[in-house]
């Protein structure tokens, strides 16, 4: 082998080593920026965080203390005596006076000081005894009889509240069957068996089915809506929990898809609707024909925060500034920019994306396939876009800067699946999540959730009687 060889051998191996290098980096880069992410800069839940978790819009430094403008308080506070269950009076101790009269013959009073203390009863389950009147005709001798009720089918068995107690358990505070009978046993001294758990969930399910119905349609009429998605495991298979709520009223349902044959399947009312639906970008979201679409902002300052952080991109910082200004200055997204001020917003947007296209440029053509984008990249051509969509927020004041509504009411099912785990099965999904549905719509009505499972159950849902006055939402 002579000189030339050689050295074309070596520039070979050098290029083949220098190919693996910049792989390896790049690779190095991508498992650095994994390590380096959290919630504030991906899309990983911030449970994951830990103790390091911080608030994804910070405080500023010197603002209100305290809880925030118009949340109800929950200070315990007295009730009118009249109110009060039973009346302790705690006699005098000593029955002289320091004079040295006698107390004991002296008419007491009761102070105007009082405490009171609020707690269980001894006995929490009532049990109660029906029978029935008999009468004979004094004439004939024909025997009349009375009838037992309708919730009194058999000779033994649980009352409604019980039944709604469980459901509420089961579902709203994502107790596993089993715990919901440890926890009755505990309290009342009877267990509940397994099956008595799900045949009481099963039953509230079939019992909401109008009231679900009516969460539907009202839910539809509302000029701005929010939709999520979460995967949970069903009878041991992926499957989606797919939400569309609005201010009053939650619709939560399971399907085995994620994307548009779960949008367009019978359970989902997404298909229908003609408002505006604030979303975090899924593309199956942008082909449902009659709604219009916003953006979630939190998403997108997790990304930018993101590029920013852990690939040094200038263009992401710029772009979280400007976000955030927008957001700040239409009152936190509860009011939209005047015209020059939006103007100038817009402007800006689409200055800082033509720096990005500088800093993320187009990735070159492959032989075979589609080139692989960088995430800067597909962000950008996401910005580019979905311009109008990412700004609704400053020109429409009803419409938020976040999806966090949509969040808020999916997070419990994640809550319900660390608990219990899975679903057995796919109807056991579909009670949880009718259920469940119903009881958010009540909370977001300032309404007790027990309160309404019971009143549904005995069939005097507030929900109808919602539907029937024909209250805009």
């Amino acid at each position: 082998m002579n000189k030339d060889e050689i050295i074309a051998q070596q520039a070979e191996q050098i290029a083949k080593l220098e190919s693996l290098l910049a792989a390896a980096l790049a690779r190095i880069a991508k498992l650095e920026a994994q390590l380096k992410a959290n919630s504030r800069t991906s899309s990983r839940p911030p449970s994951s965080d830990g103790l390091k978790k911080a608030p994804a819009f910070p405080c500023k430094k010197g603002g209100k203390k305290g809880g925030q403008s118009g949340h109800k308080g929950k200070t315990l506070e007295m009730v009118a005596p009249s109110a009060a269950d039973r009346l302790v009076v705690h006699p005098v101790a000593e029955q002289k006076c320091s004079c040295g009269q006698s107390l004991e013959s002296t008419v007491p009073s009761i102070s105007l000081e009082r405490r009171q203390v609020f707690d269980l009863p001894p006995k929490l389950l009532q049990i109660e005894e029906h029978r029935l009147e008999v009468k004979h005709c004094s004439c004939c001798g024909e025997q009349h009889t009375g009838s037992f009720p309708s919730g009194v089918p058999a000779p033994v068995q649980y009352g409604d509240r019980v039944h709604a107690l469980v459901s509420l358990l089961n579902v709203e505070q994502s107790m596993p069957v089993g715990r919901v009978g440890e926890l009755f046993a505990s309290l009342t001294g009877y267990e509940l068996n397994e099956n008595t758990v799900s045949t009481s969930v099963q039953r509230m399910y079939g019992k909401l089915a109008d009231d679900e119905a009516v969460i539907k349609e009202q839910a539809l009429c509302s000029p701005v809506a929010h939709a999520d998605e979460s995967g949970a495991r069903v009878a041991g298979k992926l499957h989606w929990a797919h939400n569309f709520v609005c201010g009053l009223f939650t619709y939560l349902f399971v399907h085995e898809k994620r994307g548009a044959q779960a949008l367009y399947s019978g359970q989902s009312i997404a298909q229908n609707y003609t408002g505006t639906l604030v979303h975090d970008c899924w593309a199956s979201y942008f082909r449902l024909p009659n709604a219009r679409h916003a953006l979630c902002g939190a998403h997108l300052l997790r990304e930018l925060r993101g590029l920013s952080e852990n690939h040094g991109r200038k263009w992401a910082e710029k772009m979280h500034s400007l976000l955030m200004y927008a957001y700040e200055f239409s009152s936190g997204g509860s009011s939209v920019l005047q015209a020059k001020k939006y103007k100038t917003v817009l402007s800006r947007y689409r200055q800082i994306l033509k720096e990005a296209n500088r800093e993320e440029p187009p990735p070159e053509p492959r032989p075979k396939g589609r080139p692989k984008k960088t995430k800067g990249r597909n962000l950008l051509e996401r910005l580019e876009r979905y311009e109008e969509e990412v700004l609704r927020f400053t020109r429409e004041h009803e419409v938020p800067f976040t999806n966090n509504l949509a969040e808020r009411d999916i997070r419990p099912l994640k809550t319900k699946l660390k608990v219990s785990g899975c679903f057995r099965t796919l109807q056991g999904a579909r009670h949880y999540a009718r259920i469940k549905s119903f009881c958010s719509t009540a909370k977001k009505h300032g309404l007790s959730a027990y309160e309404e499972l019971l009143n549904a159950w005995r069939g005097e849902s507030f929900l109808r009687s919602y539907a029937a006055a024909g209250s805009p939402t």
